[in-house]
């Protein structure tokens, strides 16, 4: 059984890469070219792979049915690329059911959500972000719930048919939803809006609590937060030297297409925008 790791120390000065929130998926062909594309061509020696890579996981016994073709050729990819840097996996709220079979077989490292990255004389503290999204009441009921070892014990004892068909349910209600917050978050962009608590209400959309953040990093003697989750990229100042910096979500056929990487290089973190290349 694989133990997610707490801390992680990367030495040298090669390229560390970032990504979030793909939601890899076979009805999205683009995407996924795009992200091939970017695994065997990255200079990346480490990748860190922070939660919604798959845009539906219903367990890693998927990957032996007669289903799976678009899933396992993700995985071939993830294993090939494992040949030449070393990928480490945060479960997200989409696929947090995928453990030590679908590990194994893309040869990915497990994290914990936080976790701690020390690399380049600096270190970070790594999250999906869904679990710091404190005003979501409703979803972090639903949260701790699917997160209990025994509920997961019991949803995956059920048919595979039965859960793909309750994933595909979820993920309707959700793509509803991802739809209309993307939107507003693009009008609330383009309209400049400055006042954060203006901003969420325009949206409708729960972002990371700010407190909740900052108390974190307090506590885990880091500066620097890194997380997905919410498809809001970009870096939101906290207390004093604090920040938190947003993956960016992944959309090829969006305009313009979201493709971004956040890359550390020699020390500093800047965004890789795939699309301009």
């Amino acid at each position: 059984m694989h133990r997610p790791l707490k801390d992680i120390d990367i030495e040298g000065s090669g390229c560390i890469d970032f990504i979030s929130d793909l939601h890899l998926q076979p009805s999205e062909m683009a995407s996924f070219d795009a992200w091939s594309r970017y695994m065997h061509t990255t200079p990346a020696s480490s990748l860190f792979i922070l939660g919604d890579f798959f845009e539906v996981w219903a367990g890693d016994d998927f990957l032996e049915s007669e289903y799976a073709d678009f899933e396992n050729r993700c995985i071939r990819v993830l294993n090939d690329a494992s040949k030449r840097m070393a990928i480490f996996f945060m479960a997200g709220n989409r696929d947090f059911l995928l453990k030590d079979k679908a590990l194994d077989a893309a040869n990915m490292k497990a994290l914990e959500d936080p976790c701690i990255l020390r690399a380049q004389g600096a270190q970070f503290v790594l999250s999906h972000g869904d679990a710091m999204c404190l005003s979501d009441v409703d979803y972090l009921k639903f949260r701790h719930m699917v997160r209990d070892e025994g509920w997961q014990t019991q949803f995956l004892a059920k048919p595979l048919q039965e859960r793909l068909a309750i994933a595909r349910a979820m993920r309707v209600k959700s793509e509803e939803e991802k739809a209309k917050y993307r939107k507003a978050f693009e009008t609330a962009k383009s309209t400049n809006v400055e006042n954060s608590n203006s901003e969420n209400t325009l949206m409708g959309l729960h972002d990371v609590d700010t407190e909740f953040a900052n108390s974190t990093l307090e506590s885990l003697h880091c500066n620097t937060l890194i997380h997905g989750h919410t498809h809001r990229p970009g870096e939101y100042p906290l207390l004093g030297e604090n920040r938190r910096i947003v993956l960016s979500d992944w959309d090829a056929l969006s305009q313009p297409a979201r493709l971004e990487v956040l890359r550390l290089k020699d020390g500093h973190l800047f965004r890789h925008n795939l699309a301009a290349h």
